[in-house]
C-alpha cells in the first residue's frame, strides 16, 4: 500500500500511517488512520490562546501543539492531542515519552476526549490531562495518580480563574474567561 492507496478508516500499518503527507491530522488507533475535520475557529483560537499562557508561565517548558504521540512503545496507536507540555525537547517528530500535561479541546468527538482518550492517556502515564468545553466553557485539570484522574482544577463562568501545579516546571494561572473570549 503507497500513500495514495491508503484510505482512512481502513487497516494500515504505522509505517504507512508516518508515510501520510503532512497536512492530514489523522490519528492511528489500533491499526486504523482516523483523520479528524479541521479545527474550528473557536477551537484554534482556545489551543493558541493556552499555549501563551503555558509559554509565559514556564519558560522552562517545551510547549507542542498538535503534535503526534505514540502511546506505547509496544503499540503502534498515536494520538495529536491539542496541546503537550514536556519538560525536554523531543528527539523525533512523533513523541515517544509520556508529556507532563496533555490538553484536549472539545469539538465534535466528546465522547472521543471524554471517555477514550481519557483512558489512553492515563495508562500511558501522561503527568496531568486538562480538558478545555468551549460549549459548555468549563475547564476541568486532572493528575494522573495510581488510583485513576484525580481533580486538580475546575473551571466555570462562576469560578473562572485558578492555578494548577506542574512538577518540575512551576504554577500556570489559568484565566477561563480568557482561554474562551
Amino acid at each position: 500500500m503507497g500513500r495514495a492507496a491508503v484510505v482512512t478508516g481502513q487497516r494500515a500499518t504505522l509505517q504507512e500511517y508516518l508515510e501520510l503527507p503532512g497536512e492530514f491530522r489523522a490519528e492511528f488507533v489500533h491499526g486504523v488512520i482516523v483523520v479528524n475535520p479541521p479545527p474550528s475557529f473557536t477551537h484554534q483560537r482556545a489551543c493558541l490562546c493556552l499555549r501563551d499562557m503555558l509559554v509565559a508561565n514556564l519558560p522552562r517548558a517545551v510547549v507542542a501543539v498538535a503534535v503526534g504521540w505514540r502511546l506505547h512503545p509496544d503499540r503502534d496507536d498515536v494520538r495529536i492531542p491539542d496541546v503537550c507540555v514536556l519538560s525536554n525537547e523531543p528527539d523525533t517528530d512523533l513523541l515517544t515519552a509520556p508529556p507532563l500535561v496533555v490538553v484536549e479541546v472539545l469539538s465534535s468527538n466528546r465522547s472521543d476526549d471524554l471517555v477514550r482518550k481519557s483512558t489512553e492517556y492515563l495508562e500511558a502515564t501522561a503527568g496531568q490531562y486538562w480538558i478545555i468545553d468551549p460549549r459548555d466553557h468549563v475547564l476541568d485539570a486532572y493528575l494522573n495518580t495510581p488510583t485513576g484522574w484525580e481533580v486538580l482544577a475546575h473551571l466555570t463562568d462562576d469560578n473562572p480563574a485558578g492555578t494548577v501545579e506542574i512538577p518540575g516546571l512551576g504554577p500556570v494561572p489559568l484565566d477561563l474567561a480568557l482561554l474562551l473570549s
